[in-house]
């Protein structure tokens, strides 16, 4: 019974902080898609990926009318630089994505 109720503690502990991950992740990434807008003009959709507290993966969405004009290195920097200010943490993998078209806005869903 003891061992169940550990168990059952540890679960929930580590539910926490899973939630209260995803929740900082989601934040910081409305953060970072409007400081890329400020900064740059550009429109963003920006996820974070956070594991056990770590930041893993950040993926960053740029419309190509948008950013045609630069060069993939220079997108990187502009990128990298808010990210790693807003989430306070360089991510281990940075995936910035350049798409041609339109993408569904996901508030309208």
């Amino acid at each position: 019974m003891t061992r169940t109720l550990s168990l059952a503690i540890a679960v929930l502990a580590f539910g926490c902080g899973f939630i209260e991950d995803m929740k900082g992740s989601l934040e910081k990434s409305e953060v970072a898609a409007k400081a890329i807008k400020d900064k740059h003009g550009w429109d963003a959709q920006v996820g974070g990926q956070m594991l056990n507290g770590k930041l893993m993966v950040v993926t960053v969405t740029l419309n190509s009318k948008q950013v045609n004009e630069h060069k993939v290195a220079a997108l990187e920097s502009a990128v990298a630089d808010i990210v790693t200010e807003v989430f306070r943490a360089k991510p281990e993998t940075l995936l910035l994505q350049v798409f041609s078209g339109q993408l569904a806005d996901p508030a309208q869903n």
